[in-house]
């Protein structure tokens, strides 16, 4: 390509510049609407919800380890001081509730595009290797 096309033909090199973006969009679009693309999506939420929940339980362990030092020490601890201690506690714990209740949510939608997307013969094969061996604990699944 020399200088002199570029100059003649700008508007044609600009549109196929803008073409390729748009083009290169929609198939981007095209991949995370597909059954692999939701799925991989399904996923990464799921991971993502598994690493807050450990992300949690060592937030937990650190303020019950601070409250159980503060608590062993109550004598010369001001009051306040383990009030505030304790309620870092019980806030940690329930963010831990709620991060463990995203990680089941996660999980409904990865067996949600299993279910709906894959052929049954499937379902059994995939269920254990995208959610290990997770016991119902007699909780209801339901889309």
């Amino acid at each position: 390509m020399t200088l002199e096309f570029a100059t003649t033909h700008w508007a044609l090199l600009s549109a196929s510049v803008l073409g390729l973006a748009v083009a290169m969009f929609v198939m981007w679009r095209i991949w995370l609407d597909s059954v692999r693309g939701q799925l991989r999506g399904a996923l990464r939420r799921l991971r993502e919800a598994e690493s807050e929940v450990s992300r949690q339980q060592s937030a937990v362990r650190k303020s019950a380890a601070t409250a159980a030092r503060l608590q062993a020490k109550a004598e010369s601890v001001k009051p306040s001081r383990l009030q505030e201690v304790a309620g870092t506690l019980q806030d940690a714990e329930a963010l831990l509730k709620i991060a463990a209740d995203q990680v089941l949510i996660a999980q409904n939608h990865v067996r949600r595009v299993i279910v709906e997307e894959y052929p049954p013969k499937k379902h059994e094969m995939m269920r254990n290797k995208y959610l290990g061996q997770v016991d119902d604990k007699g909780l209801p699944f339901s889309f």
